[in-house]
């Protein structure tokens, strides 16, 4: 049987990364918190529905859609990670939730056809190895004129919260090789017209594509703020193989460069998305 296509996201998500996610998701909720309520608004999500929550991670959002939706609807996440689902899993079953929650890879998954209201993600569709065929699978699974409603990231420019930190550490690290803007990443799907190629191929129409702009809190201090975005944050993946004290190097830049943007609620740094809807 051949590997998965996704193998590499597949392994990613089930290692280090995948049970430091589920260890600190309550400080990824707050990272996400400015992003969360406006996708919610977005894609009103409604009494009754069922809703698929793709790349739902350790299930903030589906526990969300789930009361959203109420006892007679339906909301299920589906995500690569087994460490972030038994935590979902636990979180459901506490809150007395009727939210699944699903391990397997959306992009190939063998979605039962026309199930679904609407396909929701919070960050969770940038990482397909071929997001066409992604989505033109996630679409089968969705009734005719259903919707998709989801966020992404914009350009990491305008992504402050990621490359200022990310741009700090970059002289202690090694060169990284030019990337494909297209490939599987955070942001894959950063210019509109990639979005509107995508979801267009995979058959959906109506695209509706708007901006967003999150204030995001680091820390109170340049400190805090440090830590915030090297322990459980944007530098957690580059710095993963990194020796210590290239580590302690990376963190007395971030602090440094992030006392710049001191203010006087603490530090906050912008978190730019794009909120997605189409039709199928």
């Amino acid at each position: 049987m051949s590997a998965s296509p996704n193998a590499a996201q597949i392994a990613y998500w089930n290692g280090p990364i995948g049970q430091a996610w589920a260890k600190h998701q309550e400080k990824r909720d707050r990272d996400h918190a400015g992003i969360t309520a406006p996708l919610m608004e977005w894609a009103a999500a409604k009494p009754n529905e069922a809703v698929l929550d793709i790349g739902c991670g350790a299930g903030t959002t589906t526990l969300m859609l789930a009361a959203r939706v109420g006892p007679n609807g339906k909301a299920v996440g589906i995500d690569l990670s087994g460490p972030m689902l038994e935590l979902a899993r636990k979180r459901a079953e506490a809150a007395r939730s009727n939210a699944q929650f699903v391990q397997a890879d959306a992009a190939e998954y063998g979605f039962e056809k026309q199930v679904f209201d609407l396909g929701f993600s919070q960050l969770g569709v940038m990482f397909f190895a071929d997001p066409v065929a992604a989505f033109v699978n996630i679409r089968r699974t969705l009734k005719k004129r259903a919707r998709i409603a989801f966020a992404c990231w914009r350009s990491p420019a305008e992504h402050l919260w990621a490359s200022i930190p990310e741009s700090t550490a970059r002289p202690f690290l090694p060169a990284a090789p030019p990337a494909d803007p297209n490939a599987p990443g955070r942001f894959s799907l950063r210019l509109p017209d990639r979005i509107k190629q995508v979801l267009g191929g995979a058959g959906f129409c109506a695209i509706e594509i708007e901006k967003l702009d999150a204030r995001t809190f680091a820390g109170a201090t340049p400190e805090e703020a440090a830590s915030s975005v090297i322990d459980s944050g944007p530098l957690q993946r580059n710095l993963a193989n990194a020796d210590e004290a290239t580590r302690q190097r990376v963190r007395e830049a971030v602090t440094e460069r992030l006392s710049a943007e001191v203010g006087p609620d603490g530090i906050f740094l912008t978190s730019a998305a794009w909120l997605v809807r189409a039709l199928t």
